[in-house]
This record gives structure tokens, C-alpha cells and sequence, in this order.
């Protein structure tokens, strides 16, 4: 009866002393972590000390081999042997201690070191020892061998302020530790018992002598050849802890106390900040002082390169800090492409017809080109390689500032936080803000759309390794993308670059430029079939420096970007089966009407509509001299002769023939075949109804407006009148600075035949 008792007692206390010792806790190390980043390789591109200011890794789920052998020769030649405690090495421990009537030994496993550490390494006394031993079996119940060691090996102490394997390897040997030698590895081994013995210049013989005896000892275990210690016992001992590389410092602040592998490669990172900052020193003397750049795989969406500004993380005064790739920045130009895309993709444009270039004012709005100058005509195509503004006003107006918002919306772009009435028409020329990140986004998917013809699954832009996310955004369908690509491969280059058809090196490049208002931002942004590689250029402060424009601030770097990283000279294929080849007139582009006598080939989507025909192509009647125009109610029709004239508006055939001697305007309708009262002459500007605005100069004086008109005959005469006050009168160039008072004025130009035309204007308030 007692005996039962004593056995069911017995299995009582068993039970209580099983649960209580899996309900202890499973010991975990939660130390603040370095914030570490690799290339696609595995390569250390960056990291930065914990919070507590130590070179504390994330932890790695895996440890070296050679490491491994070496620590548990050193440290617990049992571990995977024991459960935590090794009841040999306690009885040897007790056994010295008790010979030498002091601790000698201390019977430490690595489970029960990796216990201390995570104990925070207290001070080492027997009710401390138990408590650890006790901590070191739950672990063993708790974690396998391998999860136990990797835990060690992530937080032994390794020196200074080095933490772990990983930052040890990095820290001594400026290598990960997976290619440690045996030798570095058996010295990194003896370091946790003695993290003092790395001091450099001190305790070289003692850490020799300690790593040469566990490499010996490594060789009696059979883990280690005789000559292969040998070779290892001659490795030179590390020296000053070595930098840590800074590779890509603003990525890096993107996952803190995290370890993240990238899609950088190294190689690439390494010399895109080289060309960057080599161009940085050059901008600098004008007073530009940030760049950034993205190299991206067009195939895959990988990021190669990320340099997210100048000078690293050092301010120096010039935001150096701010990751410019995605800060918000004036997009210039750099949705051009993306307007013509989609009115070519619609068949609301044809890329060789004609488009207007000729000083335009919309409801107070006048753009201008870039050089101050007009074409009158100028092919679309052209016009979008040539980054003509007034141009790409006119598309826009034509295709919708609403609908280009959405179509910029659902091809990837969030950075359009007004409405489309906000933004007006200078949403093309840089009234909206973009990011470095996004804009290179839209351009991979103009050369991955053109690489794809038959469509497919798209992975989004990625700078972390692994990311599977795919790109559900628009893209312009296949014909659209490469007719575009094709009108960007004509962008003239910078430099050496303008002749590269030339060259058995030269690269076939799509690219763009852009340049903000007042010069505050820099773009260059080019696409091949391996490439998009992207370059804004400026000052994170939003200062405008003259020069600061696209073509000579960012194409350089971005060229030799090209230069450094591409690998391949490809080009796109034409989608033959997405394309129609259509009979356009040679002189206008659009689709040939029946006045067309000179027609060529086009190609446009298959699935656009043609767009109208030539409205341009007319047959004129002239007289027996082929001088003049004349018509059956002045003329014998039988004296007159019928020929195809390619004629454009007055406005855009003043200009035209001013940028294009070739261009040929109509002969005049004879003096006695017009109407009364008919004027054969145009007024340019103003417009009806226009708004002029006349700035006070810097004397104090008004300044002055020049209104322009257009005369069919080279020795034509206009006078000109505001208010019914003689103003002057102009002959071949018909220009005229005026001055008039702020309200409301009308302006009265007649020719020497009494023909007129009157225009209202309104001059503003300077002090509005």
C-alpha cells in the first residue's frame, strides 16, 4: 500500500517536473540587428551598425562549414552528442576544480554559452551556472543543432564592437564567411573565449598560438589534412577591422535591422556611382549639386543599379541625403512619348504627318519651344524627337488633357494628386510631378511591350530579390510601343554621341530628354532591349541653375551609363504582323487625298483607323506666267494651267518657309481676280479676343509686345492701326513692336488694296 503511494507520488512530482520544465521559456536573443544589404549574389553592398552601435548581423539560418567545424573543435566537441549539457565535461570540470581548489573549468556547452549570451552574459556564478544548464536542455528540446549554432554564431562576441559571424567575416576579412579559409575560420572560432586577443598591434602571439592549436587539433579529429593546417597555420592574422562597404547608402535605409538581398549587381552599382559622382564634380562648378540614377532590366524589371543622389549620405549642406529616385520632381518633357503613343496606337495620329508649330495662345496659356523659334510645320515624329513644345500642345489639346490623366493613371503613374483641369495643357511640358522611379518604370514598359509582341505576364519594377509581383498596369500595345521607340531613336545625342551611327560601337538607343520650368530639374531617360537606364539631375532644394536642362546636365551621365553597363547592341524588331503599311502623302504625312501627286509608304498599327487625308494637296489654277493664281471670272480658262500645290495655312507657311528655305509657298491670287475688301494677308498675333500681358522693364519703363502678320507677296505693305491710331507700317518681315496702355484695344492692319482685319485685345494690369 505505501509502496503504491510512493509510486504514483513518484509519478506525480515526474509530471509537475516535465510540464514545469516545458513550460519554462525557450530562451531567444531579440538584440537590436545591423541593417545589412547584398546584390543578386549574395554580396555585401551595405550595412550599419545596430542601434547599440554594435556590427550585429541579422542572423543567418545557416552556418559556414568550416566555421562550424572549427567553433565546435574549439568550444564543445560533443554538441551533437549531448543534450545541452555535457555531463562528461561537468564531471572533468568538477574534478580540476576541486585538484586546484579554484575554477579552472566551466563545463560550457555552446548551447549553454548561447543561454549566457542571450542572458546578457551575467556574472558567472553557480546558481547562474544551474540556471543556464536548466535553460540549455529546454533550448536543445526546443531548437535542432543547426538552429542552436546558428543562434551562437550570430551573437558571439568577436571583438570591439563586432557581433557574430557574419560582421566578423565582413569586419576582419571584407568577405562573407561562407569563403572563409580554414585559417580565417579558426581564428574567427577562438575569438569568443577571448574577444580581446583581435586587438590589433597587441596579443598577435597569443592568438596565433590559439588558432594554430585548434587547427592542429583539427587535424587530429581527421577534420583537417596535415598540409592544409600547414597552409592555414601561414595566413596572416587580420589587422584594423576594414570598412564596410557603402555600395548603395539610401537603399540601404529602406529595411532597417533587416538583411535584404537586392537585384543589384555589385559590378554595376560600383560604376554607375563612379560615373555618377565623376559627373557630380562637374556639375558642381554650376552650382548643381544632386543626381540619381536607375539602371533596369527591360526583360525582367530587375534593378541593377540604384544610386538614390550624390555624395553618399554626406549632407555637405546639399540634401545628399534624400533618395531622389523617389522624391517628387517636374516631369519636363518626359511624357511626351506617351501622348504620341496613344494617338498613334488610336489612329488619332499618323507619326509622319504634319503638325502645327506656330506661336499659339490658349485662353491665356502660350507655350513656346525650348529655343524660342517655330518650324510652322514639323512632322510628328520629329517634333517628338526634337521635344517641340507647341507641338505636343496641340496633341494634347487634340487627345484630352482628361484622358491623357487617366491613360498617365493606369499606366503606372500616382504621383497625380490634381485633377486634369489643374493641370491644363502644361500637364505635357512639366506642370505635373513624377519620380525617378516611376518614370523608368514607364519606359521599361514601352521596351517590354515592343519585346512582346504577343503579350505575356510583366513583373513590376524590383530592387529586392525574390519579388514576385507582377505589373497589372497599361501598356501601350506592341505597334504603338516600337513606332514610338523609332521617333526616340532620332533624339540627337550629346557630344561624341551625335555620330554614333558612325562607329562600329555605337549602340542604338531610344531616349528622352526633360527640363522643368526655371531649370530646376535635369531628365535623360533611355531604353534599349536589354536596358532602361534612368538619370535626373538638379538640386534637392528645388534651385534653378541656367544649364540645368536635360540634354546637357543628364545625357551625358546617361551615355555613359550605357557605355559601362549595357552588354548587347540589339534593337528592337518592327511587329510585321502588327503593322499596315499605308499610301501617305510625301509632303504631309497623312493619308494621300486625290491633289496628292507625290505619295510614299508609312507604317502604322494595324489596329489604328487612318487618320483623315491630306487636307493640304490642292490643285491650283495659274495663269499662262505661272506667276499668279487666277480663277474662271478673271482668266480664260483656256489660258490657264492646273498643277498639284502642297499649301499650308498662312500662319504655319510663314514660319516654314523661315526653317525651311525648300518650302515653296503658292503664287498670289492676281490683283484683278479678287474679291473687294478680301485680304490675302494673315494677322498672327494677336489673336481675337487675346490677353497680353506687357512686364515693366527695369528702368521703370513699360515694355513692349510685337504683334506679327503674314503677306502672300514679298514686296507686300500693311498698315497697321490700334484704336483708329496710325501705328506704322511693315514691308517683307511684317512685325511691330507696339506698347499700348493696359484695357481693352482694337488692333486694324490694311493692305494696299483696303483689305483689313480687325482684332480685339486686352492688355493687362503689369501690377496684376
Amino acid at each position: 500500500m505505501g509502496s503504491g503511494r510512493w509510486r504514483w507520488g513518484a509519478l506525480a512530482a515526474a509530471l509537475i517536473l516535465v510540464a514545469g520544465f516545458f513550460a519554462l521559456p525557450v530562451v531567444t536573443i531579440e538584440a537590436p540587428r545591423s541593417t545589412v544589404l547584398t546584390d543578386r549574389h549574395g554580396t555585401l553592398l551595405g550595412a550599419t551598425t545596430a542601434r547599440d552601435q554594435q556590427w550585429r548581423f541579422p542572423p543567418s539560418k545557416t552556418v559556414p562549414e568550416r566555421f562550424a567545424a572549427a567553433l565546435i573543435t574549439f568550444e564543445d566537441r560533443r554538441f551533437h552528442q549531448h543534450p545541452g549539457v555535457d555531463p562528461f565535461a561537468v564531471l572533468r570540470a568538477l574534478y580540476l576544480n576541486v585538484k586546484a581548489g579554484a575554477v579552472r573549468s566551466g563545463a560550457s556547452t555552446l548551447t549553454m554559452q548561447t543561454v549566457r549570451v542571450a542572458r546578457g552574459n551575467p556574472a558567472r556564478t553557480l546558481p547562474e551556472k544551474l540556471i543556464e544548464m536548466v535553460l540549455a536542455l529546454r533550448l536543445e528540446a526546443a531548437r535542432s543543432k543547426d538552429e542552436i549554432l546558428a543562434m551562437y554564431a550570430a551573437n558571439a562576441p568577436m571583438g570591439g564592437n563586432v557581433v557574430g559571424l557574419q560582421a566578423a567575416a565582413w569586419r576582419y576579412y571584407g568577405r562573407p564567411a561562407d569563403t572563409l579559409t580554414w585559417g580565417e575560420a579558426a581564428t574567427l572560432a577562438v575569438l569568443p573565449n577571448q574577444p580581446g586577443l583581435i586587438h590589433p598591434g597587441r596579443n598577435r602571439a597569443a592568438l596565433r598560438a590559439k588558432t594554430n592549436r585548434l587547427l592542429d587539433a583539427m587535424v587530429e579529429r581527421g577534420l583537417l589534412s596535415a598540409s592544409d593546417a600547414s597552409l592555414a597555420k601561414a595566413e596572416s592574422l587580420p589587422q584594423a577591422p576594414l570598412p564596410i562597404p557603402q555600395a548603395a547608402p539610401h537603399l540601404l535605409m529602406k529595411a532597417p535591422g533587416q538583411h535584404t538581398q537586392t537585384t543589384l549587381e555589385r559590378a554595376t552599382q560600383l560604376q554607375a556611382t563612379q560615373i555618377v559622382e565623376r559627373h557630380a564634380m562637374r556639375l558642381a562648378g554650376n552650382g548643381i549639386h544632386n543626381a540619381a540614377a536607375l539602371v533596369v532590366e527591360v526583360q525582367t524589371g530587375a534593378v541593377r543599379a540604384w544610386v538614390g543622389n550624390t555624395g553618399g549620405l554626406v549632407d555637405g549642406g546639399h540634401h545628399n541625403h534624400v533618395d531622389v529616385v523617389t522624391a517628387h520632381r517636374s516631369t519636363g518633357s518626359t511624357l511626351k512619348p506617351f501622348l504620341y503613343g496613344a494617338m498613334v496606337q488610336r489612329g488619332e495620329l499618323a507619326p509622319t504627318q504634319l503638325l502645327p508649330d506656330t506661336p499659339t495662345h490658349i485662353a491665356g496659356f502660350s507655350p513656346e519651344n525650348f529655343d524660342r523659334s517655330y518650324d510652322g510645320a514639323v512632322r510628328a515624329d520629329t517634333a517628338l524627337a526634337r521635344s517641340r513644345n507647341v507641338p505636343a500642345v496641340w496633341m494634347l489639346r487634340r487627345f484630352g488633357v482628361d484622358r491623357f490623366h487617366g491613360l498617365l493613371t493606369r499606366l503606372g503613374m500616382t504621383t497625380l494628386h490634381r485633377s486634369p483641369a489643374d493641370y491644363g495643357l502644361s500637364l505635357i511640358l512639366g506642370g505635373s510631378e513624377g519620380t525617378l522611379w516611376e518614370l523608368t518604370g514607364l519606359y521599361r514598359n514601352l521596351g517590354w511591350s515592343a519585346l512582346h509582341p504577343d503579350g505575356g505576364t510583366r513583373n513590376a519594377l524590383a530592387w529586392r530579390a525574390g519579388s514576385a509581383l507582377v505589373d497589372e498596369s497599361e501598356v501601350l500595345d506592341p505597334a504603338a510601343a516600337w513606332l514610338t521607340l523609332e521617333a526616340l531613336l532620332e533624339v540627337n545625342r550629346p557630344g561624341v554621341q551625335s555620330a554614333w551611327r558612325s562607329f562600329d560601337s555605337g549602340r542604338p538607343v531610344a531616349w528622352k530628354t526633360g527640363t522643368s520650368f526655371g531649370f530646376r530639374d535635369g531628365w535623360a531617360i533611355g531604353v534599349t532591349p536589354e536596358l532602361v537606364i534612368g538619370v535626373w539631375v538638379g538640386n534637392a532644394s528645388g534651385e534653378g541653375r541656367p544649364g540645368l536642362t536635360g540634354y546637357q546636365a543628364a545625357a551625358p551621365i546617361l551615355f555613359d551609363l550605357f557605355a559601362a553597363t549595357a552588354r548587347g547592341s540589339t534593337w528592337f524588331e518592327a511587329p510585321s504582323a502588327l503593322l499596315d503599311t499605308v499610301n501617305v502623302c510625301a509632303h504631309s504625312g497623312l493619308p494621300a487625298g486625290p491633289h496628292c501627286s507625290h505619295t510614299t509608304a508609312a507604317a502604322i498599327p494595324r489596329s489604328a483607323s487612318p487618320t483623315e487625308p491630306c487636307p493640304y494637296c490642292r490643285t491650283l489654277h495659274l495663269s499662262a506666267d505661272r506667276q499668279h493664281q487666277v480663277h474662271a471670272a478673271c482668266a480664260e480658262p483656256a489660258t490657264m494651267h492646273h498643277e498639284s500645290w502642297f499649301v499650308l495655312p498662312p500662319a504655319m507657311a510663314w514660319f516654314r518657309t523661315r526653317s525651311d528655305p525648300s518650302y515653296q509657298t503658292p503664287p498670289p491670287l492676281r490683283s484683278d481676280c479678287r474679291q473687294d475688301g478680301t485680304p490675302s494677308f494673315s494677322v498672327l498675333y494677336p489673336g481675337h479676343g487675346a490677353e497680353v500681358y506687357i512686364p515693366i522693364e527695369a528702368t521703370g519703363t513699360r515694355g513692349r509686345v510685337v504683334f506679327e502678320a503674314t503677306h502672300p507677296e514679298r514686296d507686300g505693305r500693311l498698315y497697321w492701326h490700334i484704336d483708329d491710331r496710325y501705328m506704322g507700317s511693315t514691308e517683307v518681315v511684317h512685325e511691330l513692336p507696339v506698347a499700348p496702355t493696359p484695357g481693352t484695344h482694337v488692333l486694324t492692319v490694311v493692305d494696299e488694296q483696303g483689305a483689313r482685319i480687325a482684332r480685339s485685345f486686352s492688355v493687362l494690369d503689369a501690377g496684376r
